[in-house]
C-alpha cells in the first residue's frame, strides 16, 4: 500500500515539473519554451498543408500573432508594490484566457509582455481582437485595493498572410516591431498593424 501511494506520489510531481516546464508560474499561461513549442508545430503543419504536401478537408488558412506589452509597468511596481504588479499580471493573462477561443494560444513572453497566437484569424480579424483586448483592460481590469488604477495596452499585429514571415519567432518579432510602434512613436494605449510600418 506504502508503494501504491509513494507511485502516486511520484506521478503527481512528474506531471506538475512537466507542467512547469511550459507553463508560466504566476499566470497560468504557456511561458516562452511553451509557447515556442505549441506555435512551432502549429506554424510547421500550416506551412505543410498551403504547400499541399498534405491534404485535409479543413487546414488553417492563416495565423496572426498579437503581441502585448503593459504601459508603464515598472511605475506599477515602483509605486504600488510588486505584489500588485504581480496581480496586473495575473488579470492580464485571466482577461486574455476569457477573451480568446479555446483554439488560440496565450502566453508570457516574460516580464509584462504577452503573446497570443489567433489561429485562421487574418490580420483585419486580429486587429478587431486586440482593440477588443485592448479597451476591455483598460476599462475592466480592477486591482482589488487600487481600484483608480488603470492600466493600458500597447499591442502590435501581425499575421502570415501580410508578413510573410519563415518561422514563429519571425512572426513574433514582426507583431514586436508592430508593439515598439505603438508604444514609442504613438503613444501608448493603441494597437498598430505589421502591414502599416512594413
Amino acid at each position: 500500500m506504502d508503494k501504491d501511494r509513494e507511485i502516486k506520489r511520484l506521478k503527481a510531481e512528474i506531471e506538475k515539473l512537466k507542467k512547469l516546464v511550459v507553463e508560466d508560474e504566476l499566470t497560468g499561461v504557456l511561458n516562452r519554451k511553451g509557447i515556442n513549442e505549441d506555435l512551432d508545430a502549429l506554424f510547421n503543419e500550416a506551412k505543410a498543408l498551403a504547400s499541399k504536401k498534405y491534404k485535409r478537408r479543413f487546414h488553417i488558412d492563416n495565423f496572426s500573432m498579437i503581441f502585448i506589452d503593459a504601459d508603464d509597468f515598472k511605475k506599477v511596481n515602483d509605486n504600488y508594490g510588486h505584489d500588485v504588479g504581480d496581480e496586473v499580471l495575473q488579470g492580464i493573462a485571466q482577461f486574455l484566457k476569457k477573451k480568446m477561443r479555446s483554439i488560440d494560444v496565450v502566453g508570457r513572453l516574460g516580464g509584462e509582455e504577452f503573446v497570443i497566437a489567433m489561429l485562421g484569424a487574418n490580420e483585419g480579424e486580429a486587429y478587431e481582437k486586440a482593440e477588443d483586448i485592448r479597451k476591455g483592460i483598460k476599462s475592466d481590469l480592477k486591482i482589488k485595493k487600487h481600484k483608480d488604477l488603470i492600466i493600458t495596452l500597447s499591442i502590435g499585429v501581425a499575421s502570415v498572410d501580410k508578413a510573410k514571415p519563415k518561422s514563429v519567432e519571425e512572426l513574433i518579432s514582426y507583431a514586436d516591431k508592430a508593439m515598439y510602434e505603438a508604444k514609442h512613436n504613438r503613444g501608448k494605449d493603441n494597437v498598430v498593424k505589421y502591414s502599416e510600418i512594413s
